[in-house]
Protein backbone atom coordinates (compact mmCIF):
# COMPACT_ATOMS: atom_id res chain seq x y z
CA UNK A 1 0.00 0.00 0.00
CA UNK A 2 1.05 3.71 -0.78
CA UNK A 3 1.79 5.92 1.58
CA UNK A 4 -0.68 8.88 1.80
CA UNK A 5 0.68 11.68 0.41
CA UNK A 6 0.26 15.74 -0.10
CA UNK A 7 -1.10 14.80 -3.50
CA UNK A 8 -4.06 12.85 -2.16
CA UNK A 9 -4.77 15.19 0.83
CA UNK A 10 -4.95 18.49 -1.84
CA UNK A 11 -7.29 16.27 -4.26
CA UNK A 12 -9.78 15.43 -1.06
CA UNK A 13 -9.16 19.23 0.05
CA UNK A 14 -9.92 20.07 -3.69
CA UNK A 15 -13.06 18.08 -3.65
CA UNK A 16 -14.45 18.99 -0.43
CA UNK A 17 -14.37 22.47 -1.40
CA UNK A 18 -16.45 21.45 -5.01
CA UNK A 19 -19.21 19.29 -3.06
CA UNK A 20 -19.45 22.40 -0.60
CA UNK A 21 -19.22 24.98 -3.48
CA UNK A 22 -22.13 22.77 -5.39
CA UNK A 23 -24.19 22.75 -1.91
CA UNK A 24 -24.14 26.61 -1.38
CA UNK A 25 -24.89 27.02 -4.95
CA UNK A 26 -28.19 25.22 -4.62
CA UNK A 27 -29.44 28.36 -2.35
CA UNK A 28 -29.41 30.96 -5.58
CA UNK A 29 -32.51 31.19 -6.78
CA UNK A 30 -32.98 29.53 -10.19
CA UNK A 31 -33.58 32.13 -13.19
CA UNK A 32 -33.96 35.91 -13.00
CA UNK A 33 -34.08 35.98 -16.91
CA UNK A 34 -35.69 33.45 -19.09
CA UNK A 35 -33.50 32.70 -21.53
CA UNK A 36 -30.40 32.79 -19.77
CA UNK A 37 -28.33 29.95 -17.79
CA UNK A 38 -28.74 31.94 -14.82
CA UNK A 39 -26.54 32.47 -11.59
CA UNK A 40 -25.69 29.46 -10.38
CA UNK A 41 -24.80 28.26 -13.60
CA UNK A 42 -20.96 29.74 -13.11
CA UNK A 43 -20.64 28.36 -9.51
CA UNK A 44 -21.42 24.96 -10.55
CA UNK A 45 -18.61 25.01 -13.94
CA UNK A 46 -16.49 26.09 -11.57
CA UNK A 47 -16.94 23.62 -9.05
CA UNK A 48 -17.09 20.41 -11.49
CA UNK A 49 -13.83 22.32 -12.74
CA UNK A 50 -12.31 21.98 -9.50
CA UNK A 51 -13.67 18.21 -9.04
CA UNK A 52 -12.32 17.09 -12.18
CA UNK A 53 -8.67 18.29 -11.63
CA UNK A 54 -8.77 16.94 -8.54
CA UNK A 55 -9.11 13.99 -9.43
CA UNK A 56 -6.84 14.54 -12.39
CA UNK A 57 -4.18 15.28 -9.85
CA UNK A 58 -4.61 12.36 -7.77
CA UNK A 59 -4.59 9.83 -10.55
CA UNK A 60 -1.72 11.33 -12.52
CA UNK A 61 0.94 13.76 -9.99
CA UNK A 62 0.23 11.48 -7.20
CA UNK A 63 2.72 8.83 -8.34
CA UNK A 64 4.94 10.56 -9.28
CA UNK A 65 5.24 12.23 -5.65
CA UNK A 66 5.36 8.59 -4.38
CA UNK A 67 8.50 8.08 -6.34
CA UNK A 68 10.34 11.33 -5.84
CA UNK A 69 10.23 11.17 -1.63
CA UNK A 70 8.86 13.14 0.53
CA UNK A 71 10.01 17.17 0.02
CA UNK A 72 9.20 20.53 0.73
CA UNK A 73 6.28 22.24 -1.51
CA UNK A 74 7.94 25.98 -0.15
CA UNK A 75 11.31 25.96 0.95
CA UNK A 76 12.01 29.44 2.80
CA UNK A 77 12.50 31.68 0.00
CA UNK A 78 9.47 29.99 -1.49
CA UNK A 79 7.58 30.88 1.51
CA UNK A 80 8.81 35.03 1.52
CA UNK A 81 7.28 34.89 -2.55
CA UNK A 82 3.87 33.76 -0.68
CA UNK A 83 3.75 36.55 1.28
CA UNK A 84 4.61 39.01 -0.63
CA UNK A 85 1.77 37.89 -3.16
CA UNK A 86 -0.30 38.01 -0.62
CA UNK A 87 0.69 41.12 0.32
CA UNK A 88 0.31 42.71 -2.83
CA UNK A 89 -3.18 40.89 -3.86
CA UNK A 90 -4.61 43.16 -0.61
CA UNK A 91 -2.91 46.35 -1.77
CA UNK A 92 -4.27 45.44 -5.37
CA UNK A 93 -7.98 45.72 -3.51
CA UNK A 94 -7.36 48.79 -1.46
CA UNK A 95 -5.41 50.58 -4.56
CA UNK A 96 -9.19 49.67 -7.12
CA UNK A 97 -10.76 51.66 -4.66
CA UNK A 98 -8.52 54.81 -4.07
CA UNK A 99 -7.05 54.91 -8.37
CA UNK A 100 -9.87 52.78 -9.87
CA UNK A 101 -10.30 49.34 -11.37
CA UNK A 102 -8.23 50.40 -14.90
CA UNK A 103 -5.13 51.53 -13.70
CA UNK A 104 -4.92 49.28 -11.06
CA UNK A 105 -5.38 45.86 -13.20
CA UNK A 106 -2.44 47.45 -15.27
CA UNK A 107 -0.11 47.64 -12.43
CA UNK A 108 -1.17 45.37 -10.63
CA UNK A 109 -0.74 42.53 -13.43
CA UNK A 110 2.98 44.16 -13.99
CA UNK A 111 3.80 43.49 -10.15
CA UNK A 112 2.45 40.23 -10.31
CA UNK A 113 4.29 39.34 -13.23
CA UNK A 114 7.87 41.10 -11.78
CA UNK A 115 7.42 38.99 -8.75
CA UNK A 116 6.49 35.44 -10.21
CA UNK A 117 9.35 35.47 -12.78
CA UNK A 118 11.54 35.41 -9.77
CA UNK A 119 15.21 34.86 -11.80
CA UNK A 120 13.87 34.07 -15.54
CA UNK A 121 14.70 37.19 -17.87
CA UNK A 122 11.26 38.53 -19.27
CA UNK A 123 10.58 41.17 -22.61
CA UNK A 124 9.63 44.02 -20.94
CA UNK A 125 7.52 45.41 -23.96
CA UNK A 126 5.79 42.16 -24.01
CA UNK A 127 4.85 42.38 -20.17
CA UNK A 128 3.46 45.60 -20.52
CA UNK A 129 1.61 45.88 -24.13
CA UNK A 130 0.11 42.33 -22.51
CA UNK A 131 -0.97 44.17 -18.91
CA UNK A 132 -1.98 47.66 -20.74
CA UNK A 133 -3.91 45.37 -23.36
CA UNK A 134 -5.40 42.91 -20.48
CA UNK A 135 -6.31 45.55 -18.13
CA UNK A 136 -8.08 47.26 -20.79
CA UNK A 137 -9.96 44.48 -21.81
CA UNK A 138 -11.19 43.76 -18.94
CA UNK A 139 -12.39 47.01 -18.06
CA UNK A 140 -14.06 48.08 -20.98
CA UNK A 141 -15.51 44.80 -21.25
CA UNK A 142 -17.39 45.22 -17.99
CA UNK A 143 -18.07 48.98 -18.07
CA UNK A 144 -19.36 49.62 -21.69
CA UNK A 145 -19.76 45.77 -22.50
CA UNK A 146 -21.71 44.18 -19.58
CA UNK A 147 -22.61 47.59 -17.73
CA UNK A 148 -21.15 46.76 -14.80
CA UNK A 149 -19.72 49.81 -13.25
CA UNK A 150 -16.07 48.91 -11.85
CA UNK A 151 -14.72 51.44 -9.13
CA UNK A 152 -13.20 54.52 -11.15
CA UNK A 153 -11.16 56.15 -8.20
CA UNK A 154 -11.61 58.20 -5.29
CA UNK A 155 -8.38 60.04 -5.88
CA UNK A 156 -9.54 60.87 -9.34
CA UNK A 157 -12.98 62.25 -8.16
CA UNK A 158 -11.68 64.24 -5.87
CA UNK A 159 -9.52 65.54 -7.79
CA UNK A 160 -12.92 66.51 -10.56
CA UNK A 161 -11.13 64.24 -12.95
CA UNK A 162 -13.53 62.03 -14.84
CA UNK A 163 -11.93 58.54 -16.01
CA UNK A 164 -13.64 56.93 -19.06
Amino acid sequence: MSKFNRTYLLGILGLVISAWIIWQTGNIPMRLVANEPGPRFIPYVSAGGLALFSILTMIFDAPKEAKKGSKAYLDKAGWIRLAIIIAEAVLFAFAMDFIGFWLTAMLGMLLFIVTLKGKKKINWIFAICLCIGLGSLCYFGFTRGFHIPLPTGTLWESLGINMP
